[in-house]
């Protein structure tokens, strides 16, 4: 992904990595806590699995970088969103 991670691109990329990987009974439907929350219930996951604190991860990290979005870029939304590609990486290589 680039420096600058386009939040949209980023939130689709971790549906399709979760959707496209494992065959979960339940899609993954959006990065809201709410909607992992209904993922993780359909499907049987466990409150401690890594996919469910990895998506928990990208889901906080993306909603801040939202809130910064009209900001002044910084050094830290550039840390930020150079993170959180680096989970969807691990998301990728880990499902």
């Amino acid at each position: 992904m680039d420096e600058f991670l386009n939040r949209i691109a980023a939130q689709r990329a971790v549906i399709n990595i979760v959707n496209g990987g494992r065959k979960f009974v339940f899609p993954l439907v959006g990065l809201s806590l709410k909607s992992i929350e209904r993922w993780r219930h359909e499907n049987s996951i466990g409150e401690n699995s890594e996919i469910l604190i990895i998506l928990n991860l990208i889901s906080a990290k993306l909603f801040f970088l939202a809130n910064k979005s009209q900001e002044q870029i910084t050094k830290e939304y550039r840390l930020l969103s150079k993170n959180v590609s680096e989970l969807i990486e691990h998301l990728n290589q880990n499902i």
